[in-house]
């Protein structure tokens, strides 16, 4: 088995623990979609992730529970996430890709219905666009979170897989409601056959939540972590 072959079973593995351990509080459920550098409309999306690509996507946050406070009569809420540069596709066999980020991060917004230039979050085609992200971020930052580490699992042949991200959270107006803002996991699925029409130029659906569990490491999990293991 070669050298680069150890080192994707051994992030693949790595990140596998982390998410048999990422099962405690959550505190956010998202729904949206998800999109690969520009997606111009002459351009190859996802798949292939090459590395160097971008990860980015927009949608709403569909619950927020304790201890976190909020009002869905006064403020809708929504996300983004950006700056998920990958480091290219890696082939376990099966059909099945393992895909590692690095860097990126979440933002939770707020918009208030009553308040100066509301608009309704608007998807448009061919992000980024006008519209998206713009419109999924005009609003007080709700919360702040840098990604310590991201990977996602893609089937070519199914066309599904799932996320996972590890992050800290570091600004936001409701960050004092949370008692340690740091070792909180992304996970959810991506499905781009789903019963949701995906709008042109997005790759995947993406549906997911926001978990706390006090037993997870705060510090980084990284690729680079990983193949300092080798080295």
């Amino acid at each position: 088995m070669s050298k680069w072959m150890r080192l994707v079973l051994c992030a693949g593995l790595v990140l596998l623990a982390s998410s048999a351990v990422a099962q405690g509080l959550t505190i956010l459920n998202i729904d949206g979609f998800l999109y690969e550098s520009d997606n111009a409309a002459s351009v190859v999306g996802f798949p292939p992730s090459n590395p160097g690509d971008v990860l980015a996507g927009v949608g709403l946050v569909t619950g927020i529970d304790p201890p976190l406070s909020w009002s869905s009569t006064d403020y809708l809420y929504s996300w983004m996430i950006d700056g998920l540069v990958s480091t290219g596709a890696f082939d376990m066999g099966g059909g099945e890709s393992l895909i590692v980020y690095i860097g990126g991060a979440l933002e939770i917004v707020a918009q208030a219905y009553a308040g100066p230039g509301y608009t309704v979050p608007d998807y448009g085609t061919e992000p980024p666009n006008a519209t998206a992200p713009a419109t999924f971020v005009d609003g007080n930052p709700y919360l702040h979170g840098v990604f310590t580490s991201f990977y996602m699992f893609y089937n070519a042949t199914t066309h599904t897989g799932h996320y996972e991200g590890t992050l800290n959270f570091t600004l936001g107006s409701n960050l004092g409601e949370l008692a340690n803002p740091y070792g909180y996991t992304l996970a959810g699925t991506v499905d781009p056959n789903g019963a949701i029409t995906i709008p042109t130029g997005y790759d995947l659906e993406a549906v997911g939540h926001v978990d706390f569990d006090s037993t997870i490491p705060v510090q980084d999990s990284t690729w680079g972590g990983v193949k300092n293991l080798y080295r």
